[in-house]
Parts: C-alpha cells; sequence; structure tokens
C-alpha cells in the first residue's frame, strides 16, 4: 500500500496539466504532445488519472459531485450504515463489525443486510454475538429472494435458537 496522499498526488497531476495548457497557450507546440511522457515520468496511477478526471469535470459542472443528492437514489457501495439505538443496544459491536464486513465484501445485498438485521434485532437475544449473527447471515444469504419455482420468492422465515 502505497504511503503517499492522494490528494497530493492529483494535485501535482493538475499542476501538471495546468503547466502544459500554459505552455500551449504561450506558444510551446509541443506541450500538449508531450504530456503523456510527462504523466508516464511522474508515475500517475490510472486512478490517479481517473481522479483529476472526476476534479475536472465536477468544476466544469459535469460528473458526481455536480449531479444533485437524491433521497431515492440508493447509497453507494461504500456508504456506511449508522445503527439505530435499538441496533447498537441489539448487537454486540463485533457483531456489528461483522455485518458490516459482510455487506462491504458483497456477502450479504443491501435487502439482505437489513434482513438479517431485523431478524436479529428481534431475536430477543442481547448482545447478540458474531457466532449468531453468522448463522443468520448464512440463513438470510442462502434463502433470501430466491425463487423457489412458482415465480415467487421466498423470503426465509428463519427460525432462530435463542
Amino acid at each position: 500500500m502505497s504511503d503517499r496522499n492522494p490528494n497530493d498526488v492529483v494535485l501535482r497531476l493538475l499542476e501538471l496539466l495546468g503547466d502544459r495548457l500554459e505552455g500551449f497557450l504561450e506558444g510551446d507546440d509541443t506541450a500538449l504532445e508531450t504530456l503523456g511522457e510527462s504523466i508516464e515520468q511522474g508515475n500517475f496511477s490510472a486512478d490517479d488519472l481517473q481522479a483529476a478526471v472526476l476534479v475536472l469535470r465536477s468544476l466544469g459542472g459535469r460528473g458526481p459531485a455536480a449531479l444533485p443528492a437524491a433521497v431515492e437514489s440508493p447509497p453507494g457501495r461504500h456508504a456506511q450504515r449508522v445503527p439505530s439505538a435499538q441496533e447498537r443496544a441489539s448487537l454486540s459491536p463485533e457483531a456489528w463489525g461483522y455485518l458490516i464486513d459482510l455487506r462491504r465484501r458483497g456477502s450479504l445485498d443491501p435487502c439482505q443486510f437489513e434482513r438479517v438485521l431485523d431478524i436479529l434485532t428481534g431475536c430477543g437475544v442481547r448482545p447478540v454475538g458474531v457466532e449468531l449473527a453468522c448463522e443468520v447471515a448464512t440463513q438470510v444469504a442462502l434463502t433470501f429472494d430466491r425463487p423457489n419455482g412458482a415465480g415467487e420468492t421466498h423470503h426465509g422465515d428463519l427460525d432462530v435458537a435463542h
């Protein structure tokens, strides 16, 4: 993992772009032609380039930062869910972390994640440990929203051992 600050790298790349554009305006006909070489020599990654593109597009009114936030839009893949007071009282920190990790890795989709939380907060066990969270998450992941042959979905009425 790199120790470099991604913001510093993007700023350095944007500065390079600015310098080359300025050079072109001042009559340097090769300023833009050698830009690719300068980017390669600067050891910029594809992620660095993409971040710079997003910055430039957002400044121009096009891009993710330019889009208005909408409640109807689902949260992004890396959005952090804040537990309710009931969930904080129901799940141990370890169980909560375990479920968040399952969600982050894609083992549980958002609907499955919420179903697991509904089951765990209503099961009566306080606080829910990692073992019970694992059991319920496994059952939900294997049964939730899978077609049952009749074109309907089975939402998994799960029995949780107390």
